[in-house]
């Protein structure tokens, strides 16, 4: 017996990124001398997913338009490596594990997935309620809440938690520092974000306080000159609370004739710069082969078409009396829709969640049954896929506005109707909101023809003393 097994040896703290990266761990010496090295089953298993969910969840042609190389998700590992947020880690293994789970259709590995969640949730809380005069919001906290909101958008726990993560983690980003977005990681989560809290405010459930959007866009992530994708989604957020007015009947919010037609023309002005960059590079972003059907460049620039199609679709159902139309808006949803098969031959998860505002769009305001039916069968085939959870929410506001049109009443939210059960939740607002933290989280058990307009020739946080203001506006 050697000295230090006599003594006792100190139980040296596990390094997550053996977890994550599935590195090899010595763990004995041959007698001989040589090092005999045996690799960690669990870890193994934890690099298969998360490669496989890193398949699924990214796309190509992203960093023209973030401007960033790589994409968010692969720099997670690093992130989670650093020692600084244990949260990071679990919601990483969480999320790798759910997607395998509702992959393979495994129980045991979905229940492993639920019980890692729980204990990011409870990690995650305690940073998100320190006091923000003395802890700032990381780059950590900001990724944990978005892998929480791709965590419920394929694997549900309550009606209300993925809404309540994409608003938190947009909350967050309105507190954090410039400092804090590494090689432009926070600049791809706000992409993101803009495109689900459309959603969600499609949907009918974004009664929140607004996202300052401009506030992380020129003081978080300090843009000079904006993407145009990011000036594209002002441009959208702006016609969805009209959208919604409208549904509501809020006469107050309609736009006038003025506004109108200059967001109008704004919209088809940032079309025709972003098809001009694209031609600059001797390409299209979208072309119709002679079989009718439509090539996109890329995934990405699948999903700028596609919202642009959006915005047109928006602009129709918003347009003022006597105002001159969009254009013709069937060819708007038909794009969409194209779009969204070019997508699910490609396979790409965040695509899909990306795709499911403009989805949503066709399948409620397509003037053509058959393709209305076609956006809906899109969240049907969801519902067994990974994506169950932005589905099921997709789903719920068809079917309520399919039944306010049979009965002629405008019909708001109902939770009722929620496509889950109710049950307790624990996300970042809440933190932020108050020092009670529920513990109920734990049991959360190639001819080619030209498409489009012609080329021209301090918050207050739960532990703070900071009682006077509230620039969350969530008080």
């Amino acid at each position: 017996m050697t000295n230090t097994a006599k003594y006792g040896m100190q139980k040296r703290k596990s390094n997550p990124l053996n977890e994550l990266t599935g590195l090899l761990t010595q763990d004995y010496t041959h007698p001989s001398k040589l090092l005999i090295h045996r690799i960690s089953q669990r870890a193994m298993v934890m690099e298969s997913f998360y490669e496989r969910f890193l398949a699924y969840f990214t796309s190509d042609g992203e960093e023209r338009d973030v401007r960033n190389r790589n994409t968010w998700l692969y720099s997670l590992p690093v992130l989670s490596a650093d020692g600084t947020n244990e949260a990071l880690t679990l919601a990483i293994q969480a999320t790798a594990y759910a997607y395998c789970a509702v992959d393979a259709a495994d129980m045991a590995m979905k229940q492993h997935s639920l019980k890692l969640y729980g204990q990011a949730l409870r990690k995650h809380s305690r940073f998100v309620s320190r006091s923000r005069s003395e802890h700032e919001v990381t780059v950590h906290m900001v990724s944990t809440s978005v892998l929480f909101s791709l965590f419920e958008a394929m694997q549900a726990t309550t009606a209300d938690a993925y809404r309540s993560h994409i608003y938190g983690a947009a909350k967050l980003l309105e507190v954090t520092t410039p400092k804090q977005c590494s090689h432009g990681v926070l600049c791809q989560l706000f992409y993101h974000l803009r495109t689900q809290l459309l959603l969600i405010h499609l949907t009918g459930h974004g009664k929140e306080t607004p996202v300052e959007a401009k506030r992380i866009l020129y003081g978080t992530l300090e843009y000079v000159q904006l993407p145009i994708f990011q000036r594209l989604m002002g441009y959208i957020s702006k016609l969805a609370e009209v959208y919604f007015a409208h549904k509501q009947g809020v006469a107050e919010q309609h736009l006038d004739h003025m506004a109108y037609t200059t967001i109008k023309n704004d919209v088809e002005s940032l079309w025709l710069e972003y098809a001009e960059e694209a031609a600059l590079a001797d390409t299209f972003p979208v072309w119709e082969k002679a079989s009718g059907t439509m090539h996109f460049r890329d995934a990405f620039t699948t999903l700028a078409v596609a919202y642009f199609s959006a915005a047109r679709i928006l602009l129709g159902i918003i347009a003022p009396q006597l105002a001159i139309p969009s254009i013709d808006s069937t060819n708007q949803h038909s794009t969409i829709l194209q779009a969204s098969q070019y997508l699910q031959i490609h396979t790409a998860g965040c695509a899909y969640m990306r795709m499911a505002a403009p989805l949503l769009l066709v399948a409620l305001h397509c003037p053509r049954w058959s393709q209305q039916r076609q956006a809906t069968a899109c969240f049907e085939r969801w519902n067994s896929k990974p994506l169950s959870g932005i589905s099921a929410l997709a789903l719920e506001s068809i079917y309520r506005h399919r039944t306010s049109e049979v009965y002629g009443s405008t019909m708001g939210p109902d939770a009722s109707v929620a496509p889950f059960p109710n049950r307790s939740d624990l996300d970042e607002r809440d933190a932020l909101l108050s020092n009670t933290l529920s513990t109920s989280t734990s049991k959360v058990n190639v001819d080619v023809v030209h498409v489009g307009p012609a080329l021209r020739d301090a918050t207050r946080s739960a532990g703070s003393d900071v009682t006077t203001s509230d620039p969350f506006g969530l008080a």
